[in-house]
């Protein structure tokens, strides 16, 4: 699965425009980290900017829940958000 600004905007429940470019800056931000956390040979290097990247399902699950950490705003459901995100990226991580 390649994620998508679509994809991202329908798992947050957004139906408007106003935050697309906050929105894209976040995925970016949280593909990265989860990729780098990750650090694992089996998926493809840290993207840049607009890059494609082919991952499975739960990895894409688990970045959209680090953009969900921050988009909410809510330091009370941060942490619970981060958690669920490394409990699905964490079969993916040489580090256990």
């Amino acid at each position: 699965m390649s994620p998508s600004l679509t994809d991202l905007k329908a798992f947050l429940r957004v139906t408007h425009d106003d935050d697309d470019a906050l929105l894209t800056r976040l995925m970016g931000s949280a593909l990265r980290e989860a990729l780098a956390w990750m650090d694992d040979a089996r998926l493809p290097a840290v993207p840049g900017p607009a890059v494609e990247v082919d991952l499975p399902e739960d990895v894409v699950q688990g970045a959209f829940l680090l953009v969900q950490a921050d988009y909410d705003g809510d330091p009370a459901k941060r942490e619970g958000y981060r958690k669920a995100a490394c409990s699905l990226l964490r079969p993916y991580s040489k580090v256990l």
